[in-house]
């Protein structure tokens, strides 16, 4: 039957203004009307004529949590539970405090109940995603978060942790779409565009990148780090003057974190800005006074620098501060050694490697130290001692390879024989091109464009040139990627012609699958050359030659060629090229990493652009992530 349109709706009954109900609703009313002090008189009648009343004790709870009692909020909730179990909202709220008292275990639990209750109970899913975040473990934080947008397409909270997940698995496209969902929902929503913009970063689409995380600012303008996320994107857009600029900022609000200083000095030096390099630390040293790990830090740039004396004068300041710090004690030893002042480093760096074993750098640069000082039997047994418990650490390798040639000992020819491990390939052009030369012309415009800076990197080899920042390998350019698909079949092939030798330090760590440590390109003016060195992060490393200046030839004195077995130690005699390997343009040449290599200069007119990467064996990832600390 029809209702009649002209009846008479039932009177509803008031609250009535003596119940819990109704007294809550007149103070939340009140409330609304900024009445807060007649809001403050109902809830303490409240408290004095109902204490357990289940309206009130929820209200005491909130409000106990709002004014950072959260134990107490937890235990009030816990009672309440006790006296409605079946409650879903109850549950979460408890596990809500539970989270804010560093319980995420026990906060787990309650939301699990929650939902066993109230299946879709939408804001349950994403608190449980938090939760797991909160206890490491991303992949069913992941199912939480898409099962509350499964029910809530438009829960821009969810949208974002997923975007975040997501970007931190490396899957970028598949993040942004998230992301993108996140800032639709939520437009002023910081975590959204904050996420976005990182995301965007890296995908290389800067304008976009800088663009919302702006809007994140404008959010939060007093957001640290929103205006660290602007000035990282900056500095990989290229706009080095605005980035400095905004490293400085951040300085000044900030002067006690070390990375700013390291930002802003290492972007100085490829900016060609050296009268701002090392200037931020004057800064901190006028608001702090003397603070050890700056100065630490500062000193290692100095070193970087070769500016061995000033290291000096500042790590012994530094000492006096802070005596206890052995990676102080270690890097002066350095210091020293670069100076000449051979016996005062060994001293040191016995203290170094005695207090704290565990740090290969120490190790490494004694070893050094002992060969410039015509110790070869003692850096030998330096050397062995540490491959003891670091087998395949490059640089300790790559020392004692020096030490068996200076000694005349037969084994150099075993560990360091050039002519099984380097091994050069000279790779096809894809099939969207004709030949080597044209590819290789259309790839050195894509590096072109990310060759920011006007000089080398401070913490680099090379000498008169430039190099790339970030993983080259993760640039979505085309000829780029073609190159990286060239590329792994032939390390695939270099490893599987790898002798059956597990006493070999390469081949011990065959394996079927590798991964790239490290990708960049480098770009060396007329003149250029890379200093001797090896790679300490890498397995297999490596040289890919895609221009060459017109002229280049110099066949018989070999200008420009890559050469191998010659140190940065100066140590003379011996210490000299034993092996060379010409430039081709389409040439990739590969070999161990614990092999010193650089270039000879080449006087040419025009420039070298190559491609360098390190690769480490899949099995070892792990392991390599958890290696020993370096100072």
């Amino acid at each position: 039957m029809q209702a009649d349109p002209f009846q008479t709706p039932p009177v509803q009954p008031a609250a009535d203004p003596l119940d819990p109900a109704g007294l809550l609703a007149r103070a939340e009313a009140l409330e609304a009307e900024g009445r807060m002090a007649d809001v403050q008189q109902i809830y303490q009648r409240l408290v004095q004529e109902h204490p357990h009343h289940p309206a009130v004790l929820l209200r005491r709870a909130r409000v106990a949590r709002q004014r950072g009692r959260t134990d107490k909020a937890a235990a009030l909730l816990q009672q309440l539970i006790d006296g409605d179990p079946d409650d879903a909202l109850l549950c979460t709220e408890l596990a809500l405090a539970l989270c804010e008292l560093d319980r995420a275990g026990e906060a787990e639990q309650w939301l699990r109940k929650a939902l066993t209750l109230a299946p879709d109970f939408v804001d349950a899913h994403y608190n449980l995603g938090t939760v797991l975040e909160d206890l490491q473990r991303p992949e069913p934080a992941l199912a939480a978060y898409l099962q509350a947008i499964a029910l809530d397409p438009e829960h821009a909270r969810a949208l974002t942790r997923i975007g975040a997940i997501l970007k931190d698995r490396g899957a970028l496209k598949a993040a942004l779409q998230h992301l993108d969902r996140a800032v639709a929902a939520a437009p002023e929503s910081f975590q959204a565009q904050y996420y976005r913009g990182w995301v965007l970063s890296e995908l290389r689409r800067h304008d976009e990148a800088i663009g919302s995380l702006r809007r994140a600012r404008g959010l939060r303008p007093d957001s640290f780090e929103a205006e660290l996320a602007i000035a990282n994107a900056l500095r990989a857009a290229g706009q080095l003057q605005p980035a400095l600029d905004a490293y400085w900022a951040l300085i000044e609000k900030n002067p006690r974190l070390a990375e700013l200083h390291s930002n802003f000095s290492q972007l100085a030096w490829i900016a060609g800005c050296r009268d701002r390099f090392l200037r931020s630390f004057d800064l901190a040293r006028q608001r702090l006074g003397d603070d050890p790990e700056l100065m630490h830090l500062e000193a290692g740039l100095r070193l970087r620098s070769e500016d061995y004396a000033g290291a000096e004068s500042l790590l012994r300041r530094a000492l006096e501060v802070a005596p206890e710090r052995i990676d102080l004690t270690g890097m002066l030893a350095r210091a020293l050694a670069a100076q000449g002042k051979l016996e005062q480093s060994y001293v040191l760096f016995t203290a170094a490697v005695q207090a704290q074993p565990d740090a290969m750098i120490h190790w490494q640069e004694f070893g050094l130290a002992l060969l410039k000082g015509g110790r070869a039997d003692q850096a030998q047994r330096l050397f062995e001692r540490a491959l003891g418990f670091a087998a395949y650490d490059q640089v300790v390798l790559g020392g004692l390879s020096l030490a068996y040639r200076e000694l005349g000992d037969s084994r150099y020819q075993a560990l360091v024989d050039f002519s099984r491990y380097v091994r050069s390939y000279d790779l096809p052009p894809p099939q969207d091109f004709r030949d080597v030369a044209g590819f290789n012309r259309s790839l050195a415009a894509e590096m072109d464009a990310l060759h920011q800076g006007t000089t080398e990197p401070i913490d680099q080899t090379l000498r008169g040139g430039t190099q790339t920042s970030g993983q080259l390998f993760a640039e979505r350019l085309p000829c780029i990627q073609h190159l990286y698909e060239a590329i792994s079949a032939a390390v695939a092939d270099y490893i599987r012609g790898l002798p059956a030798d597990p006493q070999h330090p390469v081949a011990a760590r065959r394996a079927e699958s590798f991964r790239v440590a490290g990708s960049w390109s480098c770009r060396l003016r007329t003149g250029g050359y890379h200093n001797n060195h090896v790679h300490p992060q890498g397995w297999l490393s490596s040289a890919y030659y895609a221009r060459l200046p017109e002229d280049f030839d110099y066949t018989g004195e070999r200008l420009g060629w890559l050469k191998f077995g010659e140190s940065n130690q100066a140590l003379g005699g011996l210490d000299k090229p034993d092996y060379f390997v010409r430039p081709v343009i389409g040439r990739l040449v590969l070999f161990p990493s614990f092999y010193w290599h650089g270039t000879v200069p080449f006087p040419n007119n025009g420039d070298r652009l190559t491609v360098a990467f390190d690769v480490v064996p899949e099995r070892a990832a792990a392991a390599q992530a958890d290696g020993f600390a370096r100072a």
